[in-house]
């Protein structure tokens, strides 16, 4: 019998040990449920404490965040062991600063397997026949949203879009060896199955229209319209897809750090008007940080000590924010910052946070006060 481990991302989360599901009480620890999930959609790379920490505590206060990391790790190599499932061993490897999971494990993954077939499936350099198989397989493993229990968080949102996108691009393919083939009721079947799947696509409705307008007469589908403005929507589809990613390109700051956004008071104004419009729309609440700091010198004080004092500690406070939040010093000794958090107490406790970070790094001398609020509604 196959105990091969099989982990299923699409349309939930389960592992299975052969045909066996293992390590059910995942589902009953959200947190470890989904510090292994993280892990596992962004298995190329190493995920540090930090980003982790942010992913799964984001507002709330724990004094060392890496002890709450090792007991969601413990928890996960209990089950592990509990399950007695040997090939998971190893399977998340913590070296200094980060987790992240085994590459070279030997386990059946459902997205990425999906996307193996579905890339071999659209590869023009190998014959029909091999890559309609390819297809096949790949279109038959795809079974909708990527882990549909976290599919409101925001880093999960893009990778489940290009999962989605590239199923209706191996639909597509496929589609276009079955019109070769003269398989229009297939043709039919195939898209409304996507559909059911992926949602509107309306290159999709227009392929199973054309292909039942073959079934019913194939002399007039030559002559349809449909067939013309079929023919307009895919090429301006492609060529809007060209556009979209030579615009991203354009638009996307490849050297954005993990920090917050450090910008001068016009932008800070801006932003904070964009982001009165968009929380209006949404249910997370962004908040204002407003922070005065004083400095006191004496006789034998640098004459730069308060400007080199605020430079200090807006680096310090642009590295300890999240890389969504933004900062700027509004006057000579006065500092903005704006940022998401669940609750008032949430924001407050970030804002203690940066106050005491600022008091370690100065000196005594150095009185900081602040004030925080929601920011009023867009509408």
């Amino acid at each position: 019998m196959d105990e091969r481990i099989n982990i299923r991302l699409f349309d939930g989360f389960e592992i299975k040990k052969g045909d066996k599901p293992i390590l059910e009480n995942l589902s009953g620890t959200r947190k470890t449920k989904l510090f292994v999930a993280y892990l596992l959609v962004n298995r190329d790379r190493p995920i540090s404490h930090q980003e982790l920490f942010e992913l799964l505590w984001s507002g709330e206060d724990y004094a060392n965040p890496a002890t709450a990391l090792r007991t969601l790790l413990y928890r996960f190599r209990s089950m592990i062991e509990n399950e007695k499932a040997e090939a998971l061993y190893g399977a998340i490897i913590s070296r200094r600063g980060t987790y992240q999971w085994n590459k070279d494990l030997d386990v059946s993954i459902d997205a990425l397997d999906f996307q193996a077939l579905a890339e071999a499936g659209v590869n023009p350099t190998i014959s029909a026949s091999r890559r309609k198989e390819y297809l096949v397989k790949a279109i038959g493993m795809y079974r909708g949203t990527l882990l549909p229990d976290f599919s409101t968080e925001p880093w999960l949102i893009a990778k489940s879009a290009a999962y989605r996108d590239m199923y209706v691009e191996a639909v597509m393919s496929y589609i276009e060896i079955l019109k070769d083939e003269d398989q229009y009721a297939k043709v039919v079947q195939v898209c409304e199955n996507a559909l059911a799947l992926a949602g509107t696509s309306e290159i999709l409705e227009l392929e199973a229209q054309i292909a039942r307008l073959a079934i019913a007469n194939p002399d007039a589908v030559s002559k349809s319209s449909v067939v013309a403005y079929y023919n307009e929507v895919r090429e301006l589809s492609v060529k809007l897809q060209d556009e979209a990613d030579r615009m991203q390109s354009e638009l996307q700051d490849e050297t954005i750090e993990q920090q917050a956004f450090l910008c001068d008071y016009r932008t800070f104004k801006e932003l904070y008007n964009l982001q009165r419009r968009m929380q209006s729309r949404s249910k997370s609440t962004i908040f204002l940080g407003l922070v005065h700091i004083r400095c006191e010198e004496t006789e034998n004080s640098d004459p730069l000590y308060e400007e080199k004092t605020m430079n200090d500690i807006v680096g310090i406070w642009q590295r300890m924010l999240r890389v969504g939040d933004a900062i700027c010093r509004k006057a000579d000794t006065t500092i903005a910052i704006m940022f998401p958090a669940e609750s008032y107490e949430d924001a407050v406790g970030v804002l203690e946070r940066l106050k005491s970070s600022g008091r370690e790094r100065t000196d005594d001398e150095v009185v900081i006060v602040y004030r925080v609020r929601p920011l009023k509604g867009g509408r």
